[in-house]
């Protein structure tokens, strides 16, 4: 098949998404609500600038790879038609992002606990 399916296609957008809200995080200085909790409240958080900078360039990493693997998934599985390849792809990256996750939950508890 030589059209990108609609899987690839979302998690490319996902991705450059992520580009553009961290760039807007780093600019602006508010978090984007995807990345918290609902338990923590950004207004009520101990270091709301030290999330940001811890954050800014696992974020960055996570997006230019949630794009790279749209398009490697993309290219491997729909154009050279080695789908069991795109599978192990999918697998690396969601330990890749389970780690990210990890990593998340341990800057807002630092970070945005408010004690």
């Amino acid at each position: 098949m030589k059209t990108m399916n609609l899987a690839d296609t979302i998690i490319l957008f996902v991705g450059f998404y992520f580009l553009v809200s961290t760039a807007m995080m780093k600019v602006h200085g508010r978090v984007n609500r995807m990345l918290i909790s609902k338990k923590y409240d950004p207004k009520k958080a101990r270091d709301l600038p030290g999330f940001i900078s811890c954050m800014y360039v696992p974020n960055i990493a996570v997006g230019v790879i949630t794009m790279a693997v749209g398009l490697a998934h993309y290219i491997v599985a729909d154009i050279l038609g080695k789908e069991q390849i795109g599978v192990y792809i999918y697998i690396v990256y969601v330990l890749t992002y389970v780690a990210y996750a990890v990593y998340l939950l341990k800057a807002q508890k630092k970070y945005l606990s408010p004690y």
